[in-house]
């Protein structure tokens, strides 16, 4: 019986074989897809420079460009307070808001101008004084002239024994007075010069005094430069000023500044922007901001308020705090042209949305989402092409980018899982229409 079974197991090993083979030869080929089927389906967009300006958002404080503070330059008892002087009021320029009391200095100035008064006399005496020297040293002159004629003529008769020598010595005498007559009129004309400068210097002392009495006077009465908002107010009826108390702070109306806080790397994009023809004092390039375009938007619940903005200048410093360079706008704003239903103005404090936008230039733009990394995807004769490219900064949900591009090169929108070069790639279609190249330019 053993041997019977070994003898069977060749028997079905060959049949099995058989069945294999036959099974082999018999099975149906495997179905295999064309080249141009394996091929994926990509959206592509042509590629064309655009024109393109870099754009910051910041966000910065209002604060009036003109602020103006009234500091006591005078001592005394305030005796008139304008009653619209409150904090929040618009007052009007020339409007006397405060007069300290000015009794003393209206003495001083009554003083002062009695001493020009006297000095200016004095200096009147002077001149009268040697115009009188004058006409005198004339005269005493002649009379020098005869008393020394009539000494040479006694002198002659004492020669001839007619006359005595007490007539001489008489006659000498009065030569010798009148001759110091004369020499004294003559000093005090030589002074006269010296006298001269030295009244016109005490007038011109006595007239700084007035003038130091006037302006004293005239600071007893604040009077505002310009229209202005009350902002501060710390003085009171009756109350004693100091010298240099701060009474007052108000400010400007028509120009307002925010001081916009923005990265340094939107600040720099800005600048590079700009051409920079001329220099500063120092040498450095002066760019153009005048060529900037700004506005600032308040945002508050319902309300959206936007206000034309002039880039004015750069801050001196970066925030150590937000490591942010400061551009300071300024906003002009009419009051006369405001309305209930219209823009608000602005004022001190407000929290605005500052918007920079600089000049344009010819610029290669994709959509966000055909960025992958630093990398862009190509399609060129229907396969793929991985291109690397520099971002240069983002604006309304666009990638300006640099790179080696070329007129009418076509991208790739959608990913790619996984992205190989030269692998086969097709226009995505949708009822047997190719979809349109410039969809997301």
């Amino acid at each position: 019986m053993k041997l019977n079974r070994k003898l069977l197991f060749f028997p079905a090993l060959a049949v099995g074989i058989i069945t294999l083979v036959v099974m082999i030869e018999t099975r149906p080929d495997v179905p295999t897809k064309p080249a141009g089927d394996r091929a994926r389906p990509v959206e592509v967009m042509i590629m064309t420079p655009v024109s393109m300006a870099p754009e910051a958002i910041g966000f910065g404080q209002v604060s009036p460009k003109f602020e103006w503070k009234a500091i006591a330059e005078v001592t005394g008892k305030v005796v008139y307070r304008n009653p619209d002087l409150e904090r929040g009021r618009i007052l009007t320029a020339g409007t006397e808001v405060l007069r300290i009391d000015p009794l003393d200095y209206e003495l001083k100035l009554i003083q002062a101008k009695a001493d020009l008064g006297s000095s200016e006399t004095q200096l009147k005496k002077l001149a009268l004084e040697n115009s009188n020297n004058k006409n005198s040293l004339k005269i005493e002159k002649n009379r020098l002239k005869l008393a020394e004629t009539e000494l040479k003529r006694i002198q002659d008769l004492r020669s001839k024994k007619v006359a005595s020598q007490s007539d001489v010595d008489a006659q000498q005498q009065t030569y010798l007075a009148q001759q110091k007559l004369v020499q004294d009129i003559e000093n005090q004309m030589a002074l006269y010069p010296d006298e001269t400068k030295v009244a016109e210097a005490l007038i011109e002392v006595n007239q700084a005094k007035v003038k130091e009495a006037e302006r004293s006077l005239e600071k007893t009465s604040i009077v505002l430069p310009r229209d202005l908002r009350i902002s501060s107010v710390d003085i009171e009826l009756n109350q004693v000023v100091n010298l240099q108390q701060e009474m007052i702070v108000a400010q400007g109306l028509d120009v307002m500044e925010v001081e916009a806080q923005l990265s340094i790397h939107d600040m720099q994009l800005l600048v590079q922007s700009l051409e920079a023809k001329e220099r500063d004092a120092v040498g450095s390039p002066l760019p153009s901001f005048s060529r900037l375009h700004a506005e600032v938007t308040l945002s508050s619940g319902n309300l959206e308020a936007t206000w034309p903005a002039k880039v004015a200048r750069v801050s001196d410093s970066i925030d150590p705090t937000q490591a942010t360079a400061g551009v300071i706008l300024e906003v002009k704003q009419d009051y006369s042209q405001l309305s209930p239903s219209g823009t608000p103005p602005m004022v001190s404090g407000m929290l605005v949305r500052a918007k920079i936008e600089g000049t344009e230039s010819a610029a290669w733009v994709i959509p966000e989402r055909a960025l992958h990394g630093d990398k862009v995807y190509l399609f060129e004769d229907s396969k793929l092409k991985i291109l690397s490219v520099t971002v240069l900064y983002r604006r309304d949900q666009q990638v300006i980018v640099d790179g080696d591009f070329s007129d009418g090169d076509t991208l790739i929108l959608n990913d790619l899982l996984p992205a190989i070069p030269g692998m086969l790639l097709k226009l995505e279609t949708l009822d047997d229409d190719p979809k349109s190249l410039e969809g997301d330019a």
